[in-house]
């Protein structure tokens, strides 16, 4: 019987630190993609002294998927995001510079 409970608990153990990497390792995957667009926004900004309206007006032609996608706020605020999913979406605000998970 005890071999049987460590069995199902390593199992668990391992089951749960495998979703936790893939977590992390998605995390940072799209943080990557999205702050590449977040460089090429900031960019325009100080180029042009304003937020481009859309990213085709970064020389960018907006895929269909996950993301990133861009949407800018107002004159000063913007947010780059990707949606995972039917409900989460995964959320950089440039007013405050973070990234953030929404269900």
């Amino acid at each position: 019987m005890k071999k049987v409970i460590i069995g199902i608990l390593t199992v668990l153990i391992i089951v749960t630190v495998t979703i936790f990497y893939m977590r992390i390792n998605e995390t940072a995957e799209y943080k990557n993609k999205g702050n590449k667009l977040i460089e090429k926004i900031e960019s325009y900004r100080q180029r042009y002294g304003e937020l481009p309206d859309n990213v085709t007006e970064l020389g960018i032609e907006e895929e269909m998927g996950e993301g990133p996608y861009y949407e800018k706020i107002d004159s000063v605020k913007y947010i780059v995001y990707f949606n995972i999913g039917f409900d989460n979406s995964f959320i950089y605000y440039s007013d405050t510079k973070k990234w953030e998970w929404t269900p």
